[in-house]
C-alpha cells in the first residue's frame, strides 16, 4: 500500500518571512499608506490587503493602477528606493516576532529539520530582518530578486526546493498572505495557511490556521495532512 505525500512527515520546511516569522506586515502599512499619500491618492484598505505578500513589481503594478500613474524605469527605481529606505527604517527601530515563530524556529534547530526561507522581499530589505530572525537557522534563503517571477508565481518556493534538494509535494510551506499561499499550492507544497490580518478569504489547496501559537513540527503534519494539493480547503471530503 502506498501513501500520498500528504500523509507523510514532510523532508522540509519552506518558511515566508514578513508576517509569518516577524511582525513586520505593520511596517510595511506605515511605509506603502505614506507612499500612497506622496503620489496623491490616499490608499485605501482593500487595494493595501491586494499588495500583501506580493513582490516589488507586483506591488507597484497594483499602485500604479490604483493612482492612475504609469511605475516604470527611473520612476519605478524612485518609488522603490523611497518605499524600501523608509520601511528598513522602520524595521531597525521596531522588530517583534509573530506569535509562535521563535518557538518553532528553535524546534527546528533542535531537530535538525532542513528548512529554507522564501520571501518576496529584496535582498537588501530583507537583510534587517535576517539579523533578527538569525540567517544561520536556514538552509536556503530565497529573496525577491533572486526569481524572474515573484509570489504569487511559484518560481520562489520551486528555487527552494530545487536548493534544497526535495519535491514541492515532500515541503510544507508556512504562509500569512493569499499571495504567498498561492504560490506555495501552485508549486506543489503542502500549505499551512496563518492570516497575518483580519478578512483574508481562505486560499484552495492551503490549510487555514489562525496562529503558529502552539504549532511544532508534529502540528504542523498533522494540519497540513490529508487534503490533497489544488483542493479547496472544507473540499477533501475528509
Amino acid at each position: 500500500m502506498t501513501s500520498n505525500a500528504s500523509d507523510l512527515p514532510p523532508a522540509a520546511l519552506c518558511l515566508d518571512m514578513d508576517g509569518t516569522l516577524v511582525d513586520t506586515e505593520r511596517l510595511w502599512d506605515i511605509a506603502v499608506f505614506e507612499l500612497a499619500e506622496y503620489m496623491g491618492r490616499p490608499l485605501d484598505d482593500a487595494t493595501r490587503e491586494r499588495t500583501l505578500g506580493n513582490s516589488l513589481q507586483g506591488f507597484f503594478e497594483i499602485l500604479g493602477e490604483y493612482t492612475g500613474r504609469t511605475i516604470e524605469g527611473a520612476e519605478f527605481d524612485r518609488l522603490a528606493h523611497r518605499l524600501n529606505t523608509r520601511v528598513t527604517e522602520l524595521m531597525r527601530t521596531d522588530m517583534r516576532w509573530r506569535p509562535g515563530a521563535e518557538e518553532l524556529l528553535t524546534e527546528i534547530a533542535e531537530t535538525g529539520t532542513t528548512v529554507a526561507l522564501v520571501t518576496n522581499t529584496t535582498a537588501d530589505v530583507a537583510r534587517v530582518p535576517l539579523e533578527f530572525i538569525d540567517r544561520t537557522r536556514f538552509d536556503v534563503v530565497v529573496t525577491g530578486c533572486m526569481v524572474p517571477n515573484g509570489k504569487p508565481a511559484p518560481d520562489p518556493y520551486l528555487l527552494a526546493c530545487e536548493r534544497l534538494g526535495v519535491s514541492p509535494a515532500s515541503t510544507v510551506a508556512v504562509e500569512d498572505s493569499v499571495t504567498g499561499a498561492t504560490a506555495a499550492v501552485t508549486a506543489g507544497c503542502r500549505v499551512l495557511y496563518v492570516p497575518s490580518t483580519e478578512g483574508q478569504p481562505d486560499v484552495p489547496g492551503a490549510h487555514t490556521h489562525p496562529t503558529l501559537e502552539g504549532v511544532g513540527l508534529s502540528a504542523l503534519h498533522t494540519l497540513t495532512s490529508g487534503t490533497p494539493v489544488g483542493v479547496a480547503v472544507g473540499q477533501s471530503g475528509a
